[in-house]
């Protein structure tokens, strides 16, 4: 585990396969999801991928209707190892989730495509397909509403699988447009690697990678990288160094009406409380 040092000059895989007809949570290996499923996935989306649209203005974001703007899936779901000798189909179910209150509403899973061969393509391009089946319009649609696209198998003994999270699953939030990625300045605990300029680069639609936290840094002079969801100009702490080296931490933030964003980092965890922070766009 990586240990951390604070500046006080500067006070922020492979999953299971789960069964419909098995049970085999206990498989968690390549080899083992092989021996049981037949094969392994891989699941991925282009950039571009996404829901977008713009809120009801002057009503809370949990009630507010959107205009989709912008709704396009470019999934595409390749094999990694094994074969398809046992496996009879390959689905792409969807499903809706909405979160009310904090209770998960969700829809049945719909197919929406079919093949017998990898790599297979999915392309959609349009909302009104997307909520097919939902039963869920497009002009009822809210920011936070998600899409799941899961990979379905079928062998030819009848069993059915899913892979799940990253194996073999895809997400589409619906959310605002978000423009945050570029150079900043900001924060950076010293002279850490990558503070100079500190780096926002967009991994997905809305996501984001951040060079640098706020007053902390390993003890080797690195920076602690971070990730933060941008929802309609809210900002959430969305893992990142931090968790890959067995730490846990909080934080959360806003964009601001010049361009940069502030972001508080809840270190309580860590024992260090709360840093507060402002990255200015260069």
């Amino acid at each position: 585990m990586k240990t951390l040092k604070i500046n006080i000059l500067a006070i922020l895989g492979l999953l299971l396969v789960t069964g419909c007809t098995k049970d085999i949570e206990d498989y968690d290996t390549v080899a083992e999801i092989h021996d049981e499923a037949g094969a392994t996935v891989q699941v991925s989306a282009t950039s571009n991928s996404a829901i977008l649209g713009n809120p009801e203005p002057g009503i809370p974001l949990e009630d507010a209707t959107v205009t989709i703007t912008d709704a396009y899936l470019d999934l595409t779901v390749r094999l990694t190892a094994g074969n398809l000798d046992q496996i009879e189909k390959i689905e792409i179910v969807k499903s809706f989730t909405r979160n009310i209150e904090g209770e998960e509403i969700n829809t049945d899973e719909i197919l929406l495509a079919s093949t017998t061969t990898l790599p297979y393509n999915l392309v959609v391009g349009d909302i009104e397909e997307l909520v097919s089946g939902t039963g869920v319009n497009s002009d009822e649609l809210k920011i936070g509403d998600v899409f799941t696209f899961r990979t379905k198998i079928t062998q030819t003994d009848g069993s059915i699988y899913y892979y799940n999270t990253g194996m073999g699953t895809t997400s589409l939030i619906v959310n605002c447009a978000s423009d945050l990625a570029g150079n900043y300045t900001g924060p950076a605990p010293g002279s850490c690697a990558g503070s100079n300029p500190i780096t926002v680069t967009e991994v997905a639609p809305g996501r984001y990678r951040v060079s640098t936290v706020a007053g902390l840094s390993w003890t080797s002079g690195t920076c602690i990288w971070f990730y933060m969801i941008d929802v309609c100009g809210q900002l959430v702490y969305d893992g990142g160094d931090f968790e890959d080296n067995g730490y846990n931490i909080g934080g959360s933030g806003q964009v601001n009406a010049d361009g940069s964003f502030s972001f508080t980092f809840d270190y309580s965890s860590i024992g260090y409380g709360e840093i507060p922070a402002v990255y200015t766009p260069l």
